[in-house]
């Protein structure tokens, strides 16, 4: 197999991450596969984790075809235990955790839910709100006595614009309190030199094959369509008028992960072109 020579330019021949260690949670496709190739690119190995094995793995053969070690974790990280083997794993893998991102997650709507939140099931309530909220506060609490230890870290949440939109209820209660845990949690981790971000994108592209597997299990994958929900009235509205890349996001993501921000913690920052995205 040839090596790649570039996996994100963006990164402009930048190494922020140069022998950091960094864990993405839902790393095989999306947003956190864009997020683990900026990674790779700056220098850190990484952990992909994800429940898709054929994501994870794509993922990470293509850092490795550029150089990089890279490993996948496949499993569940919505229980307490699931968090804790994922790092517990990473440990014995790569030695120490300096980097972990919360990419896992999403919005989606169960069949015979409404559309407006009265009308939603409270099946769509609750696995809306455990796939979102309960994915990062378990990560967040596994890898936090990890960092403490060390004294280093940087934990990177990924919020949402549903805080400010309509019809998604539960993702919108579970993103509001992934805020929550920002800056909280990020306060009581500043003494220990651990910081705690989040980053909040909007609609975003996604590459032809890219989308692998569903945000509810067992279901089959949509037909890729052209996004047109830059316009849709759930949505804030983007003045930049598109929708994002994930490598726009990435970029941001990788930032927070850096020594570029070491003075940065329990804060928000929206990629959304424009878009407003605070509570």
């Amino acid at each position: 197999m040839t090596s790649a020579t570039v996996l994100d330019p963006r990164a402009a021949g930048g190494k922020r991450l140069l022998g950091k260690i960094g864990i993405v949670t839902g790393g095989g496709q999306g947003h956190g596969r864009a997020t683990a190739k900026r990674f790779a690119e700056e220098g850190a190995s990484v952990m992909i984790a994800d429940r898709h094995a054929p994501g994870a793995e794509r993922v990470r053969d293509q850092l490795k075809d550029f150089g990089v070690d890279a490993e996948v974790w496949i499993g569940d990280v919505g229980s307490p235990e699931g968090a804790k083997a994922l790092m517990a794993a990473t440990k014995e893998r790569f030695g120490r955790i300096d980097i972990l991102v919360n990419v896992v997650g999403g919005a989606f709507t169960l069949p015979g839910s409404g559309r407006v939140g009265w009308e939603k099931t409270p099946e769509d309530l609750t696995a809306n709100i455990q796939n979102n909220l309960f994915t990062c506060l378990w990560c967040c609490w596994a890898v936090a006595p990890i960092m403490v230890e060390q004294h280093s870290g940087s934990i990177i949440n990924f919020g949402s614009h549903a805080v400010r939109g309509t019809d998604r209820l539960g993702y919108a209660a579970a993103k509001g309190g992934i805020a929550a845990i920002t800056t909280s949690l990020a306060l009581e981790l500043a003494p220990h030199n651990v910081r705690m971000n989040m980053v909040v994108p909007h609609i975003s592209n996604r590459d032809e094959g890219d989308t692998l597997v569903t945000r509810i299990p067992g279901q089959v994958v949509p037909e890729r369509k052209p996004n047109t929900s830059v316009t849709a009235p759930q949505f804030s509205p983007i003045p930049m008028g598109r929708p994002g890349e994930p490598e726009e996001i990435a970029g941001v993501v990788t930032f927070l992960a850096s020594e570029d921000a070491s003075f940065t913690t329990a804060e928000t920052i929206c990629v959304g072109g424009g878009a407003f995205c605070r509570l």
